[in-house]
């Protein structure tokens, strides 16, 4: 065949297969797409089941399942574009070399088609699929892995939780589960096997997976890959992620949706942090912010850190489990038809659940026991707890256990997905038709009050688009009840919000002044305003408001605004008549574990109501405070929204006591009906004859109780009926309750009732109109509400709503910033070890330095501690025991080696002993040892005083007949300290506690004594832990423990010994479980007692019978109890001290009387102690003789207390039984001592009356009180301070307080409502009305106050013979014999009091005069003001008229616009005529009738003229040349105020200058001021700026010299001291010269013999001058006081003008004291400032012959030469005299000194020349004589300061002198506190100022500042 027709042939062919090959190619390109689809479809499948499961599972994951779903979509969708393309290509290529390489066809194929395969898998390792992650223990088939597949198998565990919260964020491979390949079958089938297995959850899980097969693809589509990576990482960016809510328990399901969906995205540390802070929260955004911030160069660094920070924040076990249960203890109580909420809960459980089962919040296993859920429980209705108990019974019975947590979740989410399933969903009426009965009879006479009870929540819905913008319901706004209630303000203030009308209240298009609508108030007839705009409350108290249709009775929930609506209906009207009972019972209401408060009340039982409620009046009588919220009250007659407090924690007990029900939450509602006629009583039931025999059951009518509380089904108990008495048809019946019987219906079927017969009188005031009521005083009050707490955060609609809210603890000392941190540090890391030992940390400060390694102190400490224990071999003994004790008991350890960089410190250790216990030592570790001037307890928090009062404790122990004393062991160091603090708790101690071992380290486990923070942390500890039992063991535990502790001895008394027993048994069971024993119990009942074994009881009654002759006697906190006689006995010291001021202070001191039981006695004691040491004495020096015998007798009394008893109790009987309790204060007052005495009167049931002794309290009155009625009112304040203090501290209710005082001058200044007095009486006064009304206040004759003995005092023999503990007798009389009185005390002599500011009334009369007033012009401060105003008020008149062409201004008006120059000079004109006009009315009249002014005019020698309407001068310049101004100024006097502004704005003007060109200013303006210069001089004096640039700083009377001046003593008795120098004095010598030093010296002058002596000293060290003093003590003798100022240079010596220890200690020794001057005041120590010049000038002469070096000998001989020199200088002029031959100097009597007083005597010249002593003694007299007479009358004159000036007072403001500034930068500051001398002057103050922010406080002399604005 030729070429040609082979060509022809393969045309005609390739024609054939062209065709055929073409619709071949387009088969298999759409089967290639058929399977790709099926091939996804198979994935999309599982996908799908998967997310089916999830949901079921959790809804979070669905997002991320449509996510991956989306981006599978857009893959599928460009692989199958991709196939196609490949197919189409592939079969082109085929059909050009289909005869070349048609056998090689199929292996094309098969390597096409695994190459697509395997780029399939590297595609889908980049798929942001969560299911990666989801299945790690997945089943891995490889067995022909290059034919492998993608696919998913079912989960076999639960998906829900695939990463752990705590992974960190590294998307690494090893961090992924691949997902296994499937194996292929034959490549020869054509057609994919789709055998689905569609698993669900109800399926078999454990089948195998579908295993897709297919023919494998030719090529691998390469472009799809990016193109799937570009559209998943659009997605993920866009809509893949959801916010992170700043939830902890939602953290993890965040953290694992964030992390599978970025982890294949390939997103740098960058871009996942830009991501990160997208997708988190608020909080935890800003967060992570931060971090980046700090490690901006370092991304990777910040991504780590940012994820450690957010698995710390929101990770923790701990916090989610926090959040869990609140969320959990937060959910309400679900309803029986609230199946929303059902399910929402069921929802929560299953959260809990899933956060369970992970196994790592181990707490949450608490959930599968019993008491874990019941609190759920009790948030189910009541239907679904019957089912539970049935089902939960059910499962214990079958396996034994109780039901666990999965079990109660499983039984709540199917009982939720019935009861929401909506094919069982059926409409319920809402409405209950109530029908009413038909009455037949006779006519009505009398109104039946009928109550009808309903209750329903709902909740209120705000619109403000509805017809009533405050309700959202359809009546109008005018008519709402709630918006009339309103106060006046408040409605105004809403009206104004909704931009609503004032007069009509119905339109928002137009305002009041606009509306032209007539109202009418029907209240007042006003036609200004609305009857809803009526000022005062609303005179309906119910008023119906119309049903609403549209709204059904429903609203929306708002879980904001709770809604419990109730109605007690009472229908009265014709027709209805007769009595009718209902359900109401009589039981007791308390507190719950207080039975002590326990009252009677009546309760209504409601079943009607579905929350149980309280009147106001429950709320005042247990005195509760609580946030007010809101609520819905729905009642018959409408819909009310009101709001209440709430009250928890009640209980009531039936009458008889068998029955104690537990109340839920009550509500505060109003609208209660008090009708006690509905009350059932034994003689209305009498009258019913199938009634009967039940009358005895119900209890008479309670006077005194009222209806308080109402009780709905929230109290299902209540309401059970145990039995039923019937009767006839229309009778009542009654019915047998758990609280007691209850009667309903009609009781008057007879004559029974008694009908009510109203009567009306008429009154008449004395102001002659009539009333219904009868006149009398008003004892009406308003009590000012107390908010609970008034500092929370405000909203727009709150803000500055609580700024004047008062609490009632607004006057208590309230904790200090560092107190408040101590708290939160306790309240965050105090918790409970393993052991159930409290740990709790040290509370270190914020910021704090840190500490240094003072081991090198420890080991000197421990060296000291040796020497005394080996010197002292008891007391070592007792030290290693001590120390055994604490190593026994695990409190102590041996410390592990510290690490480098450690922080640690050391606690040296000593020991003391307890006074009453001298064999027992105590080891103190001392925290307060400084060390590089630091020490342990600078750096700790003290904390919050939280122990009781002491004398609160012992108020409250005497409260009831059974007392108890108990102990916790060993307190402090039952409570751990955090092991990372311990280290700072080492000590040195002996190996194996032996003495003879090496020393070791060791730490304190626990905390210890000498530790600042230790006694707080072991009382906060305390009451945590009692807190953490009272669950388990009853909440008067945590009262026992809070309020009748004293550190760790408990003391308390109850009212029976069962009592006792329990709460002992039951608190010592709760402090058990935090490892706190409680023991050492003491008690007045042997049945008590009997109860605890001895191991348990106190030491000293372990083996006593109570009952026996020996009697034991318990300390209770310092006091001696008896227990046998139920007595406060006194123990008193025989030991006998010394006659000295010391021993005096120490004897008075050593009784101890808290609660003032002996105040008659220890008065007497201080008196004499303050008559003994009125003299100045040495502490240790002998006091005079003839006092010792008064102190002996007193001293001797003292033991006759031994035999005084007194009773324990106030009363014999319990106060909780008593019907009347009354406080009864008495106070009186001597000129020796105030006293004030308190006794509790209690009414008993029998009608008897017992008084008891409370308090009593005496204070000595000070030496300077002038007058007995001052003392009175002193003892009457100290009396209300007493009545505060038991009220507060012991906790009984009282019924009232009254008070008793002798002094009528006193009760009638309490009563006083009118007169004025002066500041020391007012305060007084303004303190007892403060805490009591004047009606409590009476009085009482003087021999019948028994505070009588306190201000008086008595001897201890005869105390208990007085009424002293008995009270007056008038105290016993019963009530009803005590008539009340109403009599007002009246001033005693008003005129005649000095007390009493006297008044004076004045009458003055104002004449209106026609223009402007110049008065007025003194409201303005300057002038520039003035005229400014002035030029408005011209601006407004010349709007008025008719020529004003100004549009915008015309009218009155406040215009803005600046004044015109014009309208200021016009104005300025204007003020200067009124000024003229009322200044010189008569003058200006005269000039302008052209007559001259009169003859005695001021104006006569100005010769004025009138110029331009103004009075000028004329005077003699009318021909000069000069200006109009300068000729013929303006006349202004002197006494006008525009005259003193223009001097004002002139003087300013020339900046502040003096009075000449301030004048000069003035008279170039052109005005001429009458007496200008006086008043120029005046304002320049009160000028504040002028006084700042050239003020003098302030005098004051010379002071009168000082009393040590002008005694005669022995020299240097008193002394003044300074320090002077320095001097460079030689050394030593060296090779290269001289070394050289500095020498300073101290003078001492004797103050009254004016010698000196002068010690060197070689440093300004406290060491140099301790030797100093020394010193001069040595040579000079001791000195009773050292003078020296502030500005002296005692570095060690003086501190914050306090001394140095070792200066103080020495000094108090000698029996020395040291006075300091003001700072900046030398001149106040002028008699030894001048010396110290003089001794310069000596020192400067001799230096000037000195040649030589100066050493330091010879400046100590030149200084011995100086001190000779000055004391033998002359005190007084050197006489001429020969007859005179003897001067008057200080070494005249230095050379005669002696060591002792001279002996008593008189000596005359003679004696001169007798013996020797008498010739040294005569020297002294006639030195002493002469300085007496010749000398001290030199002192008399004041050389200056001889005037008196102002005394500066509190207030003032002053220019405080600096020397080292400018004056211009001198501070200004205002005087604090000021301190007058003995004469009634001012010469130094308390300043205090500011300097950047801080407030500082300076004592300076008046000389150093300068007055600037006086307080006045």
């Amino acid at each position: 065949m030729s070429a040609s027709s082979k060509s022809s042939v393969r045309s005609a062919r390739s024609g054939k297969s062209s065709a055929s090959s073409e619709s071949v190619t387009r088969a298999r390109a759409r089967a290639e797409a058929a399977k790709v689809r099926a091939s996804y479809a198979s994935q999309e499948a599982k996908l799908k089941i998967e997310k089916a499961t999830r949901e079921a599972q959790n809804q979070l994951e669905t997002v991320k399942l449509d996510t991956e779903l989306e981006v599978l979509t857009l893959q599928r969708e460009a692989d199958i574009a991709a196939v196609e393309a490949q197919v189409l290509e592939d079969a082109e290529i085929e059909m050009h070399a289909a005869a070349e390489k048609g056998e090689s066809e199929e292996k094309v194929k098969i390597e096409r088609t695994s190459e697509y395969v395997n780029s399939q898998l590297n595609l889908t390792s980049h798929l942001p699929s969560a299911s990666f992650s989801a299945l790690p223990n997945a089943p891995a088939s490889h067995a022909d892995s290059h034919n492998s597949f993608i696919t998913w198998s079912p989960p076999l565990k639960d998906p829900s939780h695939t990463q752990s919260i705590n992974d960190k964020p590294k998307y690494q491979d090893a961090d992924f589960v691949h997902l296994p390949a499937a194996n292929l079958s034959s490549p020869s089938t054509g057609i994919i096997k789709s055998e689905v297995d569609r698993t669900n959850p109800f399926m078999n899980i454990h089948a195998k997976p579908y295993i897709p097969q297919c023919i494998p693809s030719t090529s691998t589509p390469p472009q799809a890959e990016p193109l799937a990576q570009y559209l998943a990482r659009r997605d993920l960016v866009c809509s893949g992620l959801y916010q992170f809510d700043d939830k902890p328990e939602n953290y993890r399901s965040w953290c694992s949706s964030f992390t599978s969906a970025a982890r294949e995205v390939n997103l740098t540390a960058t871009q996942e942090l830009d991501l990160m802070t997208k997708w988190l929260g608020r909080e935890s955004s800003e967060m992570v912010r931060r971090i980046r911030s700090v490690h901006v160069n370092n991304p990777n660094l910040a991504l780590y850190k940012a994820w450690e920070r957010l698995r710390e924040c929101y990770a923790a076990p701990e916090i989610i489990e926090r959040s869990l249960f609140q969320r959990l203890d937060s959910f309400p109580r679900i309803t029986a038809k609230d199946h929303i909420k059902l399910r929402e809960l069921g929802d929560l459980l299953m959260e809990i659940q899933g956060a369970k089962e992970d196994g790592y919040l181990t707490s949450l296993l608490y959930l599968d026991t019993s008491r874990g859920i019941a609190p759920i429980v009790d948030k189910l209705p009541y239907g679904l707890q019957d089912k539970w108990v049935t089902s939960g019974s059910w499962y214990k019975e079958s396996h034994g256990r109780f039901p666990p947590f999965d079990y109660f979740c499983s039984f709540v989410c199917h009982e939720a997905k019935k009861r929401n399933d909506p094919s069982f969903m059926y409409q319920s009426s809402a409405m209950t038709t109530v029908k009413s009965d038909k009455f037949t009879g006779k006519s009505f006479h009398t109104n039946k009050p009928i109550s009808v009870h309903k209750t329903d929540v709902c909740a209120v819905k705000e619109d403000p688009n509805k017809i009533c913008p405050l309700h959202n319901k359809p009546h109008p706004l005018k008519k709402c009840r709630t918006f009339r209630n309103k106060l006046l303000d408040d409605r105004k203030a809403f009206l104004k919000e909704k931009g609503i009308c004032f007069k009509c209240c119905s339109s928002i298009s137009h305002h009041a002044k606009e509306c032209k609508s007539f109202v009418k108030c029907f209240e007042c007839n006003s036609t200004n305003h609305d009857t809803a705009m009526h000022p005062g409350p609303s005179p309906q108290v119910v008023k119906s408001l119309p049903p609403s249709q549209e709204d059904g009775g429903e609203g929306e929930d708002n879980s904001d605004m709770t809604s419990v609506n109730t109605s007690c209906t009472e229908v009265c009207g014709p027709g209805q008549w007769g009595r009718s009972c209902s359900k109401i019972c009589l039981v007791k209401l308390y507190p719950k574990g207080n039975k002590d408060m326990a009252i009677k009340a009546y309760v209504i039982l409601d079943d009607q109501s579905n929350r149980s409620l309280a009147r106001p009046e429950f709320f005042e009588l247990f005195n509760l405070e609580s946030e007010q919220f809101t609520y819905n009250l729905r009642t018959c007659s409408g819909t009310v929204e009101t709001s209440g407090r709430k009250a928890e924690g009640f209980q009531i007990e039936s009458l008889d006591g068998r029955v104690l029900i537990s109340l839920p939450p009550l509500i505060e509602c109003h609208e209660i009906m008090n009708n006690r006629f509905e009350i059932p009583t034994p003689n209305a039931v009498l009258h019913q004859p199938h009634l009967r025999h039940i009358a005895k059951y119900i209890p008479d009518l309670e006077p005194e109780a009222e209806i308080l509380l109402l009780l709905g089904r929230d109290v299902i108990r209540a309401h059970k009926v145990r039995q039923q008495v019937n009767g006839p048809n229309n009778a009542p019946f009654a019915q047998r309750l758990d609280l007691g019987w209850v009667v309903i219906g009609e009781v008057c079927l007879g004559n029974v009732h008694k009908p009510t017969v109203n009567t009306f009188k008429t009154s008449v005031l004395e102001t002659g109109r009539h009333s219904i009521f009868q006149p009398c005083t008003s004892f009406m009050q308003v009590k000012e509400k107390q908010q609970s707490s008034v500092f929370k955060k405000a909203t727009e609609m709150t803000l500055g709503q609580t700024v004047f809210c008062k609490t009632e603890h607004d006057n208590k000392p309230a904790p200090s910033v560092e107190d408040t941190t101590f708290l939160k540090i306790m309240d965050t890391n105090v918790f409970r070890n393993e052991s159930n030992s409290w740990v709790a940390p040290l509370p270190f400060k914020e910021p704090r330095q840190r500490l240094p390694n003072n081991k090198e102190q420890a080991i000197n400490r421990f060296s000291s501690l040796q020497r005394t224990l080996k010197r002292k071999p008891e007391m070592q003994q007792q030290y290693v025991e001590f120390m055994e004790k604490i190593f026994t008991n695990g409190h102590a350890e041996v410390a592990p080696p510290l690490k480098e960089g450690d922080e640690c410190w050391y606690l040296p250790t000593f020991g003391v002993y307890h006074p009453q216990k001298p064999n027992q030592i105590r080891v103190v570790f001392d925290s307060s040892a400084c060390y590089s001037g630091v020490s342990l307890n600078d750096v700790l928090l003290t904390g919050p005083d939280l122990n009781n009062s002491l004398v609160g404790v012992l108020l409250r122990f005497r409260k009831e007949r059974v007392a108890i004393l108990a102990d916790i062991q060993q307190m402090f160091h039952c409570f751990l300290v955090r092991d990372d603090h311990r280290n700072f708790l080492r000590f040195l101690w002996y190996k194996d506690n032996d003495v003879n071992k090496d020393i070791i380290e060791y730490r304190m486990n626990v905390h210890v004594f000498g530790n600042r923070p230790s006694p707080a942390v072991a009382i906060y500890g305390l009451r945590r832990a009692i807190r953490e039992g009272a669950k388990d063991h009853g909440e008067d535990t945590i009262k026992f423990v809070e309020r009748h502790f004293y550190v760790d001895d408990g003391v308390v008394s109850v009212p029976s010994e069962a009592e006792a027993i329990d709460l002992l048994q039951r608190t010592q069971a709760s402090l058990a479980e935090s490892n706190l024993r409680l023991h050492k119990f003491a008690s007045n009942s042997q049945i008590v007692m009997k109860a605890f074994p001895p191991e348990d009881c106190a030491p000293v009654i372990k083996d006593l019978d109570l009952s026996g002759e020996t009697s034991p006697t318990q300390r209770s906190l310092g006091l001696l109890w008896e227990i046998s006689t139920d007595t406060f006995t006194y123990s008193t010291s025989t030991t006998t001290k010394p006659f000295t001021r010391r021993g005096v202070l120490s004897t008075v001191n050593s009784v101890f009387d808290p609660l003032g039981l002996l105040a008659p006695v220890t008065i007497q004691g201080r008196a004499l102690l303050r008559e003994l040491t009125s003299e100045s004495a040495d502490w240790d020096t002998s006091l005079p003789e003839v006092k010792l015998n008064k102190w002996v007798a007193w001293r001797s009394s003292l033991q006759e207390l031994e035999k005084l008893h007194v009773s324990r109790t106030y009363t014999k009987t319990s106060l909780t039984e008593a019907v009347h309790t009354e406080l009864c204060v008495f106070s009186d007052a001597s000129t020796k001592a105030i006293g004030a005495v308190a006794y509790l009167k209690v009414l008993q049931k029998d009608g008897q009356v017992e008084v008891g002794f409370v308090m009593g309290k005496a204070k000595l009155a000070p030496l300077s009180e002038p007058t007995i009625p001052r003392l009175e009112l002193c003892a009457a304040v100290l009396a209300v301070e007493m009545a505060d203090l038991i009220k507060d501290e012991l906790d009984l209710e009282l019924n009232d307080i009254k008070f008793f005082t002798d002094s009528k001058v006193v009760l009638g200044y309490i009563y006083n409502e009118s007169k004025r007095f002066y500041v020391y009486v007012h305060n007084r006064v303004q303190r007892i009305r403060q805490s009591s009304r004047p009606e409590q206040w009476h009085y009482v004759r003087t021999e019948e106050n028994p505070a009588d003995h306190a201000s008086r005092s008595l001897p201890a023999s005869c105390l208990a013979q007085t009424s002293w503990f008995t009270g007056p007798s008038f105290l016993r009389q019963p009530p009803a014999e005590k008539t009340k009185s109403s009599k007002m005390f009246e001033l005693i002599e008003p005129e005649n009091d000095a007390e009493i500011r006297p008044q004076i009334q004045t009458c003055a009369t104002y004449l209106e005069e026609a223009g402007l007033i110049s008065t007025r012009f003194q409201r303005f401060s300057t002038f520039t003001s003035l005229v400014r105003g002035v030029a408005l008020l011209v601006h407004v008149a010349k709007s008025f008229k008719h020529s004003n062409q100004n549009s915008n201004c015309k009218g009155w008006h406040r215009c803005d616009l600046p004044r015109t120059p014009d309208e200021l000079d016009q104005a300025r004109n204007v003020v200067l005529k009124a000024t003229q006009k009322a200044a010189f009315a008569k003058e200006l009249s005269a000039l302008l009738a052209d007559q001259p002014v009169f003859k005695n005019s001021r104006l006569r020698k100005l010769s004025p003229i009138m110029e331009g309407n103004f009075i000028c001068v004329g005077g003699r310049l009318k021909h000069s040349e000069i200006s109009t101004a300068e000729k013929n100024p303006i006349i202004l006097p002197k006494e006008s105020h525009t005259s003193l502004l223009l001097i004002r704005h002139h003087h300013e003007q020339v900046k502040h200058q003096g009075r000449h060109l301030t004048e000069g200013a003035i008279r170039a303006a052109g005005l001429w001021i009458l007496g200008a210069k006086s008043l120029i001089n005046s304002v320049l004096h009160k000028c504040i700026t002028c006084r700042k640039l050239r003020g003098k700083f302030e005098e004051q009377h010379m002071a009168d010299l000082p009393s040590e001046r002008l005694k005669i003593c022995p020299p240097f008795t008193y002394v003044g001291l300074d320090v002077f120098g320095p001097w460079s004095v030689t050394t030593r010598r060296t090779r290269g010269g001289q070394a050289e030093s500095k020498r300073w010296a101290i003078m001492f002058g004797c103050m009254s013999s004016r010698a000196v002596h002068i010690e060197v000293i070689e440093s300004m060290d406290a060491s140099s001058c301790i030797n100093a003093l020394r010193r001069f003590f040595a040579l000079r003798g001791p000195a009773k006081q050292l003078r020296s100022d502030c500005g002296t240079n005692f570095v060690g010596a003086c501190k914050e003008l306090g001394m140095d220890k070792m200066v103080q200690r020495y000094l108090s020794e000698q029996g020395c004291s040291w006075e300091f001057n003001p700072p900046h005041s030398s001149h106040m120590g002028g008699s030894w400032e001048r010396l110290i010049g003089i001794a310069r000038r000596i020192l400067d002469s001799m230096f000037l012959q000195l040649k030589a070096r100066l050493t330091h000998e010879v400046l100590c001989t030149l200084l011995a030469e100086v001190t000779a020199i000055i004391n033998a200088r002359p005190l007084l002029p050197v006489s001429a005299d020969p007859q005179q031959p003897f001067i008057l100097s200080p070494s005249v009597l230095l050379t005669q000194k002696t060591g002792v007083p001279p002996p008593p005597g008189d000596f005359s010249d003679k004696d001169l020349y007798t013996k020797q002593w008498r010739q040294v003694q005569a020297l002294a007299n006639q030195f002493w004589t002469r300085w007496s007479r010749e000398y001290l009358p030199c002192l008399q004159h004041r050389p200056k300061w001889t005037v008196p000036r102002r005394n500066l007072q509190v207030g003032d403001l002053v220019l405080l002198r600096d020397k080292q500034i400018a004056r211009n930068c001198w501070p200004m500051a205002r005087v604090s506190a000021v301190f007058p001398g003995k004469d009634g002057y001012v010469r130094k103050v308390e300043v205090s100022t500011t300097d950047q922010g801080n407030i500082k406080t300076f004592l300076r002399p008046i000389s150093e500042v300068v007055l600037l604005l006086p307080k006045d």
